[in-house]
């Protein structure tokens, strides 16, 4: 099953359930049915995650570069913000 596939049987799902017209047991088992899409998407997601990579250009060469999500880049971000403020006080304290 493809990922688009999944992911349409999941919107179906979530519609019949969110109707609330279903006997209990044919509810239990959607749901049960879009947890386990769930778990296939989010799958598909990692797999998908790791294999990216982007290629980049620095001085006229190419390489590649693990893609990175946006929440690593705001930690990166904010590492490197921390470090800039580390060395503002110790140059401060040095002077």
């Amino acid at each position: 099953m493809k990922y688009e596939e999944a992911m349409e049987k999941l919107e179906k799902i979530t519609q019949k359930l969110e109707e609330g017209n279903l006997p209990l047991e044919e509810a239990l088992r959607n749901f049960e049915e879009g947890m386990n899409l769930i778990s296939f998407c989010e799958k598909k997601l990692e797999e998908a995650e790791k294999k990216i990579e982007v290629l980049i250009k620095e001085k006229n060469k190419f390489r590649l570069k693990k893609w990175k999500t946006e929440e690593s880049e705001e930690e990166e971000d904010k590492e490197i913000e921390k470090k800039k403020e580390q060395n503002l006080l110790f140059s401060k304290e040095e002077d």
